[in-house]
């Protein structure tokens, strides 16, 4: 049997050939045509192209793009351009664009902790709907609808900051702002003293204040009348309204004369009495000296008063002592005594 042959089938080289051959056409026609369609077949989604000025770290091929939060997009190729610039293809869902136009602004920020970038697109202005092939150019005027948020740009712009705050001048300010402040601590205790003052006196009832101050305005004018009557006593002495040169004379004495001579007097007595007051310094030190425990001499000089107390009690016509003499036995002095009692 040939190696084309069937067992039960009739066949001979020619047909076998032919059959080969319309096989092998059919599956070159399926393939050829699989390709055709691949390759006139565009991906879904709308391709739209940034030329921007810079590129956030970390900003890549597969990059996501956000809008409102929700994933719209990916970046699908970076390329340089002219001028330094650089463009970014993307390829954003058209159904989930919601208020986006040609007039949107671009974030490129972290999307978690660890630091990886993304592209958020933000609502613009208002502009013309995004079409297929729509290149959006954010060079030039437009370079500030960029805004670069990535960790990596946070930690330069903290160095720089830090780099042109943190300088000599500025601690030379701080210090001398600390100085400023310090020389006002005395005015703003004063005003915290003023305060706590007024708080405390607020803790009185409004009727309570009133009530006190209302006596206070009574003496008030109690005083003034009798300022006023005293004004009209001294207006009443007859002898400044009949003999007014005398007054003024005597008056003279006592301010011109009897004043200054005290004055002097006692200013020469302090003087002479300055070596007297100096002599009593030592005697004073020798009567401390001689109570060196003044609480334990004060309880022992009472204890002494309580027990003569005791010793002399009062009989209605003096203190007297309270002791009894046993004299017999001794005729010397019980006969003078006790004129010869037993």
């Amino acid at each position: 049997m040939p190696n084309y042959g069937m067992p039960g089938v009739a066949v001979d080289r020619k047909r076998a050939m032919t059959v080969g051959a319309v096989a092998l056409a059919l599956v070159a026609a399926l393939v050829a045509g699989w390709a055709l369609y691949r390759s006139q077949q565009t991906e879904a989604g709308l391709a739209v192209t940034l030329r921007t000025e810079q590129i956030g770290d970390g900003v890549l091929v597969g990059t996501e793009v956000r809008a409102n939060g929700v994933v719209v997009g990916k970046v699908t190729d970076i390329a340089p351009d002219q001028h330094g610039t650089q463009q970014i293809s993307l390829r954003l869902d058209d159904s989930k664009l919601f208020g986006l136009d040609d007039s949107l602004q671009v974030d490129y920020a972290p999307a978690n902790l660890f630091g990886i970038s993304e592209i958020e697109l933000r609502k613009g202005a208002g502009g013309s709907p995004l079409r297929a092939g729509t290149v959006l150019d954010f060079t030039g005027g437009r370079a500030a609808d960029v805004y670069d948020a990535t960790l990596g740009s946070i930690l330069r712009s903290a160095s720089q900051v830090g780099g042109s705050v943190l300088t000599p001048q500025m601690a030379s300010v701080i210090a001398q702002a600390a100085a400023d402040t310090q020389a006002l601590t005395p005015l703003v205790q004063a005003l915290i003293v003023a305060q706590r003052t007024i708080t405390d006196n607020q803790k009185m009832a409004l009727s309570e204040l009133f009530g006190n101050l209302g006596p206070a305005f009574d003496g008030g004018g109690k005083f003034a009348g009798a300022t006023v009557q005293v004004v009209d006593l001294l207006r009443s002495i007859q002898r400044l309204q009949s003999n007014r040169d005398a007054y003024d004379q005597g008056v003279a004495t006592v301010t011109g004369k009897l004043l200054p001579a005290l004055s002097n007097a006692l200013g020469e007595a302090g003087t002479q009495l300055s070596g007297t007051t100096g002599m009593l310094v030592p005697i004073l030190n020798m009567l401390a000296q001689m109570v060196p425990q003044p609480q334990q001499s004060s309880a022992e000089l009472r204890e002494l008063l309580q027990r003569l107390r005791f010793a002399m009690p009062d009989n209605g016509q003096g203190p007297q002592l309270n002791v009894d003499v046993v004299l017999r036995g001794v005729p010397a002095l019980a006969v003078p005594l006790l004129g010869g009692a037993k």
